[in-house]
């Protein structure tokens, strides 16, 4: 058919026209028939339509009209822009597919050779392309959301073969995304073979099921895993909690510690309620000692006063029956009487012994420093520890002549005791034998040193570097505070000393006390004065005590004029007319005017006798009393008191280079 020429088809294939007409009449997809139109020289130049279904002029959007002889060429686009293709498969003999747009949708058409024609089939692929643009926009975004996603998310075929892993998850494998790509899993991460994570994938692969189960990934990391079967496929959904998991540790140590701290109350209150059974006999024990403390207290001036007046007759009966003896009435009356009234002597004086003992206590907390004798702080140390060393070890006394040190004698007895006790508690008991506790005393330059060497187990260079921090102990529980040895260290530094501790593990420790030497000779010292026939002075004795004031005129009468009164009132009367007396010994404590009462009147009045003043007191302390020791730089002696420290007063007395002439002596008494 040329391009003039409008040859009809033969007969034969009118009928089947007619037949594929009626065939496709009623199809959804568009059917056409198009013959060629060829120029002069044979070539295609283009379509005719011999016949088209009403869905092929629908799909194309040709409205009613029948596409009956109309060409191809007439069509502005879409499938009037084919006709190259159309071409092609009449000259090759081949069929051919591909789709176009036709106005604002896509036709899908399938070409297939005639003689010297097409059948063309048109198929509205709009929606379809729609749908699969929209997938594949939608796989591109879900791609984006796992490729931006902190999480890790891999997926695995029913072989295990990776199907996708997205960089987060090659990241954790330390491989990249094409190293692990449909690689089977087992092989890409040999890691994961054995491991909790490859047992929970094959359950739930197995199972066909989920599962949700923690790994860890690596020494600081934690992963919670979501793994789930969709098909023949299995997704594995990875989130890091290792922020959670620290989380929940510190949680769970501050549980731990808070249900350890709630044992360890619990168990405190049961020890302390123990220690209470257990200490209420000590505490009884203590009572007595604080109520013996409090009377020495309370009562000592009237405790001492008799004592000493008592010890002082003893003494001065003594002195003047030795004088009688010669040595010549052994086993007569007299000598029995002598040995008697010594017996009485020794005994005044033990009592003496206990009742400064108890006053020591008494007096603990007084912070003024004085001439202190290192052995008999010792020995009171050792009479209140001794409990506690008889079974264990043998004490050795290994004392030196060593001066006084200044110190306070209460608290040095303290410091004595607590390292006694830490020595015997050091020892095991039952081997007496083989154990020995000694105390050594030296005299080192300006230091006397004390110290107390045990053969007990020992410290370890731990325990002896903590040996002095408070509350630090190696008892058991409820056995010791952790306060001993830390108190004792701050006692023996607030007397300018030191304390240190050497020890050997399963040898023994020794502990160290270095004091500083008193700087002037003590009132005891005094005691050591001269026997030379003294100097004549004039004494007054201020007491309200007849006994004791009766005493003292006996002690000191053969040598020296004595005047007695009994009571500062009459004391300050006499002073204020009569000031010529070389000492005066006054009581601190008395009913109506006390010494500190006569002391402030002086003050006022006659300031110059007030350095010659002799403070006397029975351990009766009141506060004021207290405060005034502490700030007067007066002597004083303690009741009951050594006739030699009496005598050795009054000849070292100053000389009175400010008295004046008395009008007159007035006696107070005899």
């Amino acid at each position: 058919m040329s391009a003039t020429d409008s040859r009809q088809p033969r007969a034969g294939a009118d009928t089947l026209l007619a037949a594929l007409e009626e065939a496709e009449r009623h199809d959804s997809e568009g059917c056409m028939v198009l013959l060629a139109v060829r120029d002069d020289a044979g070539a295609i130049v283009d379509f005719e339509w011999l016949w088209a279904n009403p869905a092929a002029a629908q799909a194309l959007r040709l409205g009613p009209e029948p596409l009956k002889g109309r060409r191809l060429g007439e069509l502005p686009s879409g499938l009037g822009g084919r006709l190259a293709v159309l071409r092609h498969v009449v000259e090759s003999g081949r069929p051919a597919a591909d789709s176009f747009p036709e106005g604002d949708a896509v036709l899908h058409g399938t070409a297939v050779p005639l003689r010297d024609g097409v059948l063309l089939r048109l198929r509205d692929v709009t929606s379809a392309l729609r749908v699969e643009e929209g997938l594949r926009d939608t796989l591109d975004w879900v791609r984006d959301v796992l490729e931006s996603t902190p999480e890790a998310f891999f997926t695995v075929d029913a072989e295990w073969r990776i199907t996708y892993v997205n960089r987060q998850a090659a990241e954790i494998t330390g491989r990249s995304q094409e190293q692990v790509f449909r690689r089977v899993l087992w092989q890409a991460c040999p890691e994961l073979v054995g491991t909790v994570f490859e047992r929970e994938l094959r359950r739930v692969a197995e199972q066909s099921s989920s599962a949700v189960f923690e790994v860890r990934s690596s020494q600081e990391r934690w992963h919670e895993v979501h793994a789930w079967c969709s098909g023949q496929n299995l997704s594995v959904f990875s989130r890091d909690i290792t922020g959670k998991k620290r989380a929940e540790a510190e949680r769970d140590a501050l549980l731990t510690r808070e249900h350890s701290g709630r044992l360890e109350a619990e168990a405190l209150v049961r020890e302390r309620t123990q220690e209470l059974v257990d200490a209420r006999e000590r505490l009884v024990q203590s009572e007595k000692l604080a109520m013996a403390g409090q009377l020495a207290e309370g009562v000592g001036h009237e405790i001492n006063n008799p004592l000493s007046y008592v010890s002082g007759n003893l003494q001065f009966a003594l002195e003047q029956l030795e004088q009688l003896d010669g040595g010549g009435m052994k086993g007569t009356p007299l000598g029995e009487a002598l040995e008697a009234l010594r017996e009485a002597r020794e005994g005044a004086e033990r009592i003496r012994v206990i009742v400064r003992d108890l006053q020591t206590f008494a007096r603990a907390d007084e912070p003024r420093l004085s001439p202190v004798d290192v052995h008999a702080a010792l020995e009171f140390g050792l009479s209140m520890a001794m409990p506690h060393l008889r079974y264990r070890a043998e004490v050795v006394r290994r004392y030196a002549t060593v001066p006084t040190v200044m110190a306070h004698e209460a608290r040095l007895g303290q410091v004595f005791l607590h390292l006694l006790v830490n020595a015997a508690l050091a020892i095991p008991e039952g081997d007496f034998t083989h154990h020995r506790v000694t105390l050594t005393t030296r005299a080192d330059g300006p230091w006397v040193v004390v110290e107390v060497e045990d053969t007990g187990h020992g410290m370890t260079p731990e325990v002896q570097a903590r040996a002095f921090e408070p509350f630090f102990t190696t008892r058991p529980i409820g056995s010791g505070s952790g306060l001993g040895l830390s108190t004792s260290l701050g006692m023996v530094r607030s007397m300018r000393g030191e304390l240190t501790v050497t020890s050997t593990p399963g040898a023994g420790s020794t502990f160290r006390v270095r004091l500083p030497v008193a700087a002037a000779a003590s009132i005891q010292d005094a005691s050591r004065a001269s026997h030379e026939v003294p100097v004549r002075k004039r004494v007054l004795v201020v007491d309200d005590e007849p006994q004791l004031a009766s005493l003292l005129h006996r002690l000191l009468g053969r040598h020296h004029e004595v005047v007695v009164v009994h009571s500062g009132r009459e004391a300050l009367e006499l002073l204020v007319r009569d000031d010529d007396f070389d000492r005066v010994f006054c009581d601190l404590m008395m009913a109506d005017v006390t010494g500190m009462d006569l002391h402030a009147a002086l003050m006022a009045r006659r300031p110059h006798l007030l350095s010659r003043f002799v403070f006397m007191t029975g351990g009766a302390f009141t506060e004021r009393a207290r405060s005034f020791l502490q700030s007067v730089p007066l002597p004083r002696i303690e009741k009951p008191f050594d006739p030699g420290t009496l005598r050795a007063l009054v000849e070292g007395a100053p000389p009175r280079v400010d008295a004046v002439e008395a009008p007159a002596r007035v006696a107070g008494g005899s």
